[in-house]
């Protein structure tokens, strides 16, 4: 494949961490659970808040993430995503609406896979849905030590930065 060839389907689900408890073969079965969907660019994916689970993978182009900031109601753009990688996987583990709103930067091709279908393949195998299930929890156990640490360090600062101000006033 040339280096700015869109990976395929295959490849991308191959390098997700909350699939990598798939065999090859049952990334191929996955594939055939799911399906390609082409987006304009500045069209809105997923809306936050919205009822929908499914998990997207971005075969071509570049995503913009958008929260609400549940205070004010002002929008962020937190950070965009590209070829290669994926959103909407904590859809296929809870009931909860969408987090963030998710637009296309640029035309996209995206892999679309629903939560019933993913449910559904794991009613057929098993042995798959335990494996997945654990490298679920061990993903989520992660992210919530990693967010932890960025939350400790970022009050740390804020309270560096008040402090130096008060002493600054004094």
């Amino acid at each position: 494949m040339a280096k700015d060839d869109p990976k395929s389907a295959g490849e991308v689900l191959g390098g997700i961490t909350l699939l990598k408890s798939f065999k090859e073969n049952e990334l191929n079965d996955l594939l055939s659970f799911g399906k390609e969907i082409d987006f304009e660019a500045h069209t809105n994916v997923l809306i936050e808040g919205e009822l929908s689970w499914g998990l997207y993978l971005i075969l071509k182009g570049i995503v913009g993430i958008f929260k609400t900031n549940k205070l004010t109601g002002d929008i962020y753009d937190i950070g965009q995503l590209r070829t290669g990688s994926f959103f909407g996987e904590m859809s296929l583990l809870d009931e909860n609406p969408r987090s963030a709103t998710v637009r296309t930067i640029t035309n996209c091709t995206l892999f679309y896979l629903s939560k019933e279908a993913f449910l559904n393949l794991l009613e057929e195998k098993p042995d798959l849905k335990l494996r997945f299930y654990g490298d679920a929890v061990r993903n989520l156990v992660k992210r919530l030590r990693d967010l932890d640490d960025n939350y400790v360090i970022s009050q740390f600062q804020l309270w560096q930065v008040a402090l130096r101000r008060d002493t600054v006033k004094r």
